[in-house]
């Protein structure tokens, strides 16, 4: 007799999804600080303010005309790729109030064929579903038969051997498998998290620098308001360059290249703009201009020591970006557990026939 029901076939497919999508969601790589860039259009005061309406609306990453010379172009366009762009979720009130809705299960729901997870990890899902269905096909046409809508049992087209594993084995292996991927899911959220505070650092000292600058110059030092106001400027112009090339220092040489060139040329004095550009490191460069602007305020020496420790903040925070950037979790680690995910999945289906 047929020895699994469609209704048991699909709850199985439905374990196999959910099991491709917790492993999408744990090999993501969410410890990149450039993807926690905020949107920055405004020289001033403004600068430091996040707009989270238009963050969750406009991409700070633009794909240019260098996709052309990336040997990795494709792999960059994919969309699990893309779509890195517009995952970086900032809250402001209405958000939180669709977050707390009771409304949201329906609507998670509802969007469920929609799933940026399942759209991702499509041929992972596929491949584990055909592997599925190729065994329950086997097993009912060619193994033991099948019992048709009218009851009776249908003989096999041919006496093969039946493809099935004993379940004991994956029971034995889940537990093991669940603190892997659990370790991997909270390495991922710590560096995801330790990413975020950086950037948040850099916001936070960015406004004090600020801050202290317009309120610590003095109309004593220099009597003329429009050469403070000249100065103020200035400074609030370096002050905007270093978390924009913080950002392009994060990115693909191959992707927003351009952008960033026009926007140091459009925000910036020329010579300044071209510095930064062909400054072999921008965000070091960056950070010397401001030193440079914080010295040319007009106030005394002691104050500009204390603008210049929330610089020295900046730099500690670029070299906390970069080492998150550049040492990712071992992979010998990555690379076993996706061994043994993979193993665990292909092999899953040839169990659950019953």
């Amino acid at each position: 007799m047929m020895s699994c029901s469609l209704s048991q076939l699909w709850v199985r497919l439905q374990l196999l999804m959910f099991l491709l999508g917790a492993s999408c969601t744990a090999f993501s790589p969410r410890g990149d600080p450039s993807t926690l860039a905020p949107d920055i259009n405004s020289i001033g005061t403004s600068t430091f303010v996040p707009d989270h309406a238009a963050a969750s609306r406009r991409p700070t990453a633009v794909w240019s005309t260098e996709l052309d010379s990336d040997p990795l172009a494709d792999v960059r366009t994919s969309y699990i790729e893309t779509s890195r762009q517009y995952r970086r979720t900032r809250f402001a009130h209405d958000d939180w109030l669709k977050h707390r809705s009771p409304d949201r299960f329906f609507k998670n729901l509802g969007t469920i064929l929609f799933s940026g997870i399942y759209r991702g990890i499509a041929k992972e899902v596929l491949t584990v579903t055909g592997i599925a269905t190729f065994i329950w096909a086997w097993n009912l046409f060619l193994g033991e038969g099948y019992v048709g809508l009218d009851g009776v049992h249908q003989d096999p087209i041919a006496e093969l051997p039946l493809l099935r594993l004993p379940l004991t084995p994956f029971t034995l292996a889940s537990p093991s498998l669940g603190l892997l991927l659990v370790f991997r899911t909270n390495a991922s959220y710590s560096r995801w998290d330790e990413a975020r505070k950086a950037w948040g650092l850099i916001i936070n000292h960015s406004r004090n620098i600020a801050r202290m600058g317009t309120a610590w110059s003095s109309k004593s030092i220099e009597p003329s308001d429009d050469i403070r106001r000249e100065k103020l400027q200035h400074l609030a112009k370096c002050i905007w360059a270093f978390p924009r090339s913080l950002a392009r220092h994060m990115e693909s040489p191959f992707i927003s290249e351009a952008d960033y060139v026009a926007d140091l040329l459009e925000k910036l004095d020329p010579d300044q703009a071209e510095g930064l550009i062909a400054s072999a490191h921008r965000p070091n460069r960056a950070l010397f201009d401001l030193s440079n602007a914080v010295n040319d305020l007009p106030m005394h020496a002691l104050r500009r020591n204390e603008i210049d420790k929330s610089i020295v903040v900046l730099g500690d925070q670029l070299g906390g970006s970069e080492r998150l950037f550049s040492s990712p979790v071992p992979l010998f680690y990555t690379k076993h557990t996706a061994r043994y995910l993979t193993a665990w999945l292909v092999f899953l289906p040839f169990a659950l026939y019953e």
